[in-house]
């Protein structure tokens, strides 16, 4: 029995849960026996015999580091003893805390490959601690090189990863196993603008609130919906107050289905200064909800084909951005034309035909096996 073990330490929920949650729904191979290490046992709806949940434990505890640190740390000693219990061939796949999981992997010599879906550079220029992500870039220049494989989810993302891993080759884009069916149904518009995102300083929604403040002088029968929860929730909030938008403003916080919202909405806005893909757009281009997004790194301008498929405009540009979703509303045949052409190209990003990309690309690994 061959062994897979994905690496998931810190459970978020979000698009990367998501994508895991697909790929567990969609294994073929019976003669792989997978393991799955996280601090909550997210997995739902799978009845499987060769799936065994793993949970992070809390061993070495240090007040002054981040939790997820700590939960990396912890989390170290979980991938090391399962790696002593568990017989035969053994695939790592990280798809969180890299570091952590290619150290044990090398130290127990075992086949480690990591899925690294967002631009370093641009993740590090944005976060919210500069001292921290300045150690993470440094940590990743050095030890990236010391995986068996990565896996990433866009063209931009394999560009922006070669800065690090010095063998190119090492490399492989495969898109995100997202969207389960094309929509074919038909859903009627209601008088709002809709963003779905964390909120965090990577989405910009402080841009969003701004731009929309513009739009909002010319256009006041529209409301903006927005659906996420982050830290940033009070700042934003008290921004929306401060430009008197807060009555057409709607912050709904973490909505476990978004789609009765998205499907309604007469335009989409992204507003990130940098992304991995973008799975937000997928659902939006699905349901026939015309895209306006910062053209930033690294996965929404590959969605909306360079602009064909929807609006892009340049990051942290309040009024570029009020103007082009003024735009698509005033040309809303048009911006339905460029939906529908970005429509045609989803199936780029099916469940069943990514899963079974990525599965031949992880199987690879093992002993005896063509890397394909």
């Amino acid at each position: 029995m061959k062994n897979l073990i994905f690496f998931y330490p810190s459970y978020e929920r979000g698009g990367v849960t998501m994508i895991l949650d697909n790929l567990l729904k969609n294994v073929h191979d019976k003669n792989i026996l997978i393991h799955i290490i996280s601090s909550k046992k997210f997995v739902k709806d799978i009845k499987k015999k060769n799936i065994i949940f793993h949970k992070v434990k809390k061993k070495i505890e240090f007040s002054f580091l981040p939790n997820r640190f700590q939960t990396a740390l912890n989390s170290m000693i979980t991938l090391t003893l399962l790696l002593k219990k568990i017989n035969g061939d053994t695939v790592v796949h990280s798809m969180q805390s890299n570091i952590a999981a290619i150290i044990v992997c090398y130290l127990k010599k075992k086949k480690i490959i990591i899925r690294n879906s967002e631009n370093p550079i641009f993740s590090a220029i944005n976060s919210e601690n500069k001292f921290i992500a300045s150690i993470v870039v440094l940590l990743k220049l050095i030890f990236y090189n010391f995986c068996d494989g990565v896996v990433t989810n866009s063209v931009g993302s394999a560009t922006s990863l070669r800065f690090f891993v010095y063998n190119k080759n090492k490399i492989k884009k495969i898109y995100n196993p997202y969207i389960n069916k094309i929509n074919t149904k038909k859903f009627k518009k209601e008088n709002y603008l809709i963003n779905i995102g964390r909120l965090r300083k990577q989405k910009d929604h402080e841009t969003l609130l701004k731009a929309f403040k513009i739009f909002s002088k010319k256009n006041s029968k529209f409301k903006l919906i927005i659906l996420g929860h982050g830290n940033l929730r009070n700042k934003l909030e008290k921004l929306s107050n401060k430009l008197q938008i807060s009555q057409v403003v709607i912050f709904k916080g973490w909505v476990d289905d978004t789609l009765p919202y998205l499907k309604k909405a007469k335009i989409f806005v992204l507003s990130s200064v940098y992304e991995g893909l973008g799975n937000v757009l997928l659902d939006a281009i699905n349901y026939d909800v015309p895209c306006v997004s910062t053209n930033c790194p690294s996965g929404p301008s590959e969605i909306l084909l360079n602009g064909q498929g929807g609006y892009l405009v340049e990051p942290r540009s309040p009024k570029k951005l009020a103007n082009k979703i003024e735009y698509g509303l005033n040309n809303y045949k048009k911006s339905l034309i460029k939906n529908q052409f970005a429509k045609k190209k989803l199936s780029r990003f099916l469940i069943r035909e990514n899963s079974i990309k990525y599965y031949e690309y992880l199987k690879s690994f093992y002993k005896n096996e063509n890397i394909s």
